[in-house]
């Protein structure tokens, strides 16, 4: 029985590190969001920021595909933990 409890804290731990991360990852994508609808994408910039742009762009997708996988993991943790 120590065995399960000890394997239920281990996948606790993790479940609380996926949910954080998830939190995370939530925050720094709205203010990606904000940032991303104040610049001027009108006007022709310079090629480095244009190129900021797009890298900030593709950060905006790795931060959605980052949050869709740590909430994926947060499901199947207590799911982990209910089973146990």
């Amino acid at each position: 029985m120590a065995s399960n409890n000890n394997l239920k804290k281990s996948y606790q731990k993790l479940l609380n590190w996926y949910k954080y991360r998830a939190e995370e990852n939530s925050k720094s994508l709205l203010k990606l969001q904000k940032l991303l609808s104040e610049l001027d994408r009108e006007s022709q910039g310079n090629e480095v920021y244009d190129k900021d742009i797009d890298d900030l762009e593709s950060l905006k997708f790795i931060y959605e595909t980052g949050i869709r996988n740590f909430e994926s993991q947060v499901d199947k943790y207590q799911k982990m933990i209910k089973d146990l």
